[in-house]
């Protein structure tokens, strides 16, 4: 196995990468719709080896993606830096989680471990509230109103947790981030899957995480990739679990997950 070094590079294929740590193993952690790789820089907090963060294409510092994106992009990205870190593993964000499932699609056991937080689809389409609300997102952040972006994300937690002291603040700058470029859009109709019995052949290890109360990454779906994949298991969280109340539990989890074959 290679393990990124210093001399490894800070782009891959016009994917822009962050990397913390060094030695092995190496863990590939892809953010979510609209995040970078500040998103999944908790997650990664306690995880052993080398990690790295990517920026998905139209996402962060990667290069702009004029003509949007789909899951072939993704999985393209993602096993490009990959294959460029050696890397064995592979954490997956809510849309991450959907170009890692596309990139098990083409080889079910590239991965030794994985994990999957907050999966937003499998093998359907969406066509809900959700889809709405991603869209109301998308022309706020064109129009570049950081008020509204703010607004339309505090309105994905649940009201206990808009209402704690510092949450507009933290989503607001987000909001700014977002704001500085185009919102990512999907160049055609896509699902990260044609089939999930595909998942079949997934011989690693995986962890899926979910959080209650979550209209953009129903448990319900989460129950149900946990099921397709052989060696899976469901870590179920409270509302707003993964980056409010329990993200020093779902750090602490990753990462014995992620090592549980090092001892």
């Amino acid at each position: 196995m290679t393990t990124a070094t210093a001399f490894a590079p800070t782009y891959v294929g016009g994917v822009a990468c962050t990397v913390l740590g060094e030695g092995g193993p190496v863990t590939v952690f892809a953010h979510g719709l609209g995040g970078t790789s500040a998103e999944t820089r908790p997650l990664a907090a306690r995880v052993p080896g080398t990690r790295v963060l990517l920026d998905f294409r139209g996402h962060g510092d990667s290069v702009a993606l004029p003509g949007g994106w789909d899951y072939d992009l993704l999985a393209d990205d993602l096993l490009g830096v990959a294959d460029a870190f050696g890397a064995t593993r592979v954490v997956g964000l809510s849309v991450g989680s959907g170009a890692l499932l596309r990139a098990l699609s083409r080889d079910a056991t590239r991965f030794e471990r994985l994990a999957m937080v907050m999966p937003a689809a499998i093998d359907r389409g969406r066509d809900d509230g959700a889809t709405l609300a991603i869209r109301r997102l998308g022309r706020a952040i064109d129009d570049g109103d950081v008020a509204a972006v703010t607004d339309l994300l505090l309105a994905e937690l649940p009201a206990e947790i808009r209402e704690r002291r510092g949450v507009r603040l933290l989503l607001a700058r987000r909001a700014a981030q977002l704001a500085t470029r185009p919102a990512p859009r999907p160049r055609r109709p896509d699902r990260p899957l044609s089939d999930r019995s595909v998942l079949r052949d997934v011989t690693a290890p995986t962890l899926v995480i979910a959080q209650q109360q979550d209209p953009l990454h129903c448990v319900d779906l989460a129950v149900e990739l946990a099921a397709a994949l052989p060696h899976a298991r469901l870590l179920e969280l409270p509302a707003g679990g993964v980056f409010w109340t329990a993200t020093a539990s779902v750090a602490a989890a990753l990462a014995a997950h992620l090592a549980e074959d090092l001892t």
